[in-house]
């Protein structure tokens, strides 16, 4: 027995000695070949992300260039997808639509995830007439209706002068913190049970401590996952605003794209619908496998699972 003790001892400082290169790639390597749905999600992520940061190098014209005579014309060598009504090249605006999009989905999403670690930790930790408090604030909220929040708040904005794109971050965090922030809070009960916690308290640490040391850390796999899964339902969300007519005005949408154009000239310009369809599907897609695959990777019930 301790023969074998020594022996895994040993390979742990074996695979510890290895460069941090090497073992990056010899994980990235596993991950491949034990989720190759997720690592093909994993691609998707980082091809729309890199889309949404490079748009002004990527994008082969100006996002708000006008050719009227190539109006709803066909895939060509210039335009690629084709273009809209009043000649904007489909392509420009489906990338520029990439960059609102991932940069609403993850806003929001981080915005939402910092507010519900926030109040989970701090209600399941403090107990008492605080959690009791908090508790009764965040049920109250999930019985709001999401859709009508959502609505009131960008209707409200639109007759202002507020930037319509902070105001939809900050309209899809309040609608997704509240059911996040109770799951947050189960763990945080459960985690505060464990033996290396009550020994923590023993010793003198403060509350402070305690959550930043032990608790927060073991929550972040959590914390990641349901992040990563949240992503594609708040792309989904502003594509489904923006088809509305809530979207921010003047800036390509793919939502927008399949409002105005996509149902107007479809038969004369399929690709004014098809293209924004597309992209919202495979970011969607490429979300959800990610998330899926990363949610088995940290889970230490799933790991043995062959998904």
């Amino acid at each position: 027995m301790a023969q074998a003790a020594d022996t895994y001892a040993e390979l742990v400082l074996r695979q510890k000695a290895r460069p941090l290169w090497l073992r990056l790639l010899t994980g990235t390597g596993t991950f491949i070949y034990r989720k190759p749905m997720g690592a093909f999600g994993s691609l998707l992520v980082v091809f729309f992300i890199t889309l949404a940061v490079f748009a002004p190098m990527i994008a082969p014209y100006e996002v708000g260039r006008i050719d009227l005579r190539n109006a709803l014309s066909g895939p060509t060598g210039d335009y690629w997808l084709g273009t809209d009504d009043v000649g904007h090249d489909v392509l420009t605006r489906l990338i520029w639509g990439a960059r609102l999009s991932v940069s609403i989905g993850f806003g929001s999403v981080l915005a939402s995830s910092l507010v519900a670690t926030v109040l989970g930790v701090f209600s399941a930790y403090s107990g008492g007439w605080v959690d009791l408090v908090i508790g009764r604030v965040i049920d109250a909220w999930i019985a709001l209706p999401g859709l009508i929040i959502l609505i009131t708040i960008l209707g409200i904005v639109r007759r202002t002068d507020m930037n319509l794109t902070w105001a939809m971050v900050v309209a899809l965090a309040l609608t997704r913190f509240a059911p996040v922030t109770r799951i947050y809070r189960s763990a945080v009960i459960e985690l505060r049970e464990r033996p290396y916690i009550e020994a923590a308290e023993a010793s003198g640490a403060g509350m402070v401590r305690v959550m930043r040391s032990h608790v927060f850390p073991n929550i972040l796999p959590l914390i990641i996952v349901t992040s990563t899964t949240a992503v594609p339902l708040a792309i989904l969300a502003e594509a489904s605003l923006s088809f509305l007519g809530f979207g921010p005005a003047g800036e390509p949408s793919w939502g927008q794209m399949l409002s105005v154009d996509g149902r107007e000239f479809f038969r004369k310009q399929p690709l004014l619908a098809l293209a924004p369809g597309i992209a919202i599907s495979l970011s969607v897609f490429g979300f959800n496998m990610f998330g899926d695959a990363l949610r088995d990777v940290l889970d230490p019930r799933l790991r043995g699972e062959g998904r």
